[in-house]
């Protein structure tokens, strides 16, 4: 039987790169360091423990889409198959066996020359729009009106409340995308197989690699950073390393800061290579206060030597998980992943400084039969509240701080905003530890039919209550018409 290399029919290789969804090769959710132009290469690590403190949130899911395209391989591209004739790219969803074990020739090969050494610094990059080192009880101080109306609050966090936890990337469904709003999305398990086969159909040699990304998001930056992982987990027949290239990209709406996790990196059997992206939202670069935009990939693999394609395993984010950039927050810029689960404004009844309004606040909302409110920008607020607690009483005008008109639903959502006319005028109270709420002015009982309120109450009282409002609105990104939940808890 004649060689391959003499006969005279030339089979055709073909490069096929076929990406699918497994549950193999988790990545943890840490950042990498940024990278040099030489690249890095090294053994897999352990994937990190998840944050216990991080807040729980109902993950949504996306299957990944399927894609395919083919490119001419010039005449010598691949110096160990010089035959090849086209290379192909298929991107799909599937489950295609991982961790099958390579040839015993390739387990053992070093590595191909050529192959980068590990490198790279890690770098930080100041916050967009950030209010410097303050702490949050200073930001609160400052934002609060000395008049003790509790809207400027509902605009900042409540001084009570911790920093969030930082983002995380949850993976509890492997094979897909997975994401929350302010927990980032990830791609766990999925798979670029690079193929080479002849003119028979026979394969002659495959190549396993296990892409792993998650992307973080932050509500106090327009920066949205990822870590891309790729490790070779499987080589056979003629295949014993191979080179990986990667490009990332954005949407309309945002800049790609940093597009390449990596240059070019030979990688064997069970090496990994790491690298970090970055993307910018940019609120302003459409005349707007907010844009939504996905990431894109793509990845180019060939053999060591080879010269390069312009055919690649490419894949975007799923549609249903548009990143979200805004500049409407006060203060602060930054992003999310808007979901179908909903923020949640959680009050305590027993809370020490805004507890007194809490009874009241929930009989509003069991009136008005929903728990749905939804968010309006600073100027609808102010008007809103002129609306709703102008003009105003105050019972203590000698005393400081000790009477104010907190307004419910708050000023600062599409439901605030009542004629004052119409609402309950209250004053709660706590008398031998037993609440209760009387109207302010004997001429004016409530109906017990009202749905909004105007509360006399202290100016402690009023802030602490709009800020645990401004402290979802930060964190949550909420912008006009996010709807968001209210709950109340012991």
């Amino acid at each position: 039987m004649s060689s391959r290399r003499t006969r005279r029919v030339l089979p055709v290789l073909v490069l096929s790169l076929t990406l699918s969804l497994t549950a193999v090769g988790t990545t943890n959710a840490g950042e990498a360091p940024d990278r040099d132009a030489s690249g890095s290469a090294s053994r897999a690590v352990g994937p990190a423990p998840v944050d216990p403190a991080a807040p729980a949130a109902t993950l949504q899911t996306a299957p990944f889409t399927a894609a395919r395209s083919c490119a001419p391989v010039p005449a010598g591209a691949l110096h160990a198959a010089p035959e090849a004739a086209t290379a192909c790219v298929s991107v799909k969803s599937g489950t295609a066996e991982a961790g099958t074990m390579p040839r015993a020739r390739a387990m053992s090969a070093p590595s191909a020359p050529g192959t980068a050494a590990l490198a790279g610094s890690s770098a930080t990059h100041a916050d967009e729009g950030t209010a410097g080192s303050r702490s949050l009880a200073a930001a609160a101080d400052e934002a609060d009106d000395p008049a003790g109306d509790g809207l400027g609050t509902e605009f900042e966090p409540d001084a009570d409340d911790p920093e969030p936890p930082a983002a995380t990337c949850q993976v509890t469904n492997p094979g897909t995308w997975t994401w929350s709003r302010t927990g980032g999305m990830c791609l766990n398990g999925a798979e670029v197989t690079y193929k080479l086969i002849d003119s028979r159909g026979a394969e002659i040699g495959s190549g396993l690699i296990a892409v792993n990304s998650t992307l973080s998001t932050s509500y106090k930056s327009l920066d949205v950073t990822e870590t891309i992982t790729a490790k070779v987990i499987r080589v056979t027949g003629d295949v014993q390393s191979l080179t990986l290239r990667m490009q990332v990209g954005c949407g309309t709406g945002c800049t790609t800061v940093t597009k390449q996790p990596w240059y070019a990196t030979t990688l064997a059997y069970n090496q990994e290579v790491t690298g970090k992206t970055k993307y910018r939202g940019d609120p302003f670069a459409t005349g707007k206060t907010r844009v939504s935009f996905r990431t894109n990939y793509a990845m180019y693999v060939t053999m060591p030597g080879a010269t390069p394609v312009d055919s690649s395993a490419t894949w975007s984010s799923p549609a249903g998980g548009e990143i979200r950039c805004d500049a409407e927050q006060p203060r602060l810029r930054g992003c999310v992943i808007p979901t179908n689960d909903l923020p949640v404004l959680s009050y305590s009844r027993s809370h020490e400084k805004y507890g007194i309004v809490v009874p009241i606040y929930e009989e509003i909302m069991r009136r008005r039969g929903t728990d749905i409110l939804h968010a309006v920008d600073l100027a609808q607020a102010t008007t809103n509240r002129q609306a709703t607690c102008t003009p105003f009483t105050n019972l203590y005008p000698s005393t400081r701080g000790a009477d104010s008109c907190d307004e419910f639903p708050p000023a600062s959502t599409k439901e605030g905003g009542q004629d004052g006319t119409l609402c309950a005028e209250l004053t709660p109270q706590v008398v031998n530890n037993v609440w209760s709420a009387p109207a302010t002015w004997a001429n004016r009982p409530a109906t017990g039919t009202e749905t909004c309120l105007r509360l006399h109450i202290t100016q402690r009282a009023n802030s602490s209550a709009g800020g645990v409002l401004g402290s979802l609105r930060k964190y949550q990104r909420l912008v006009t018409d996010d709807p968001f939940r209210i709950e109340f808890t012991a």
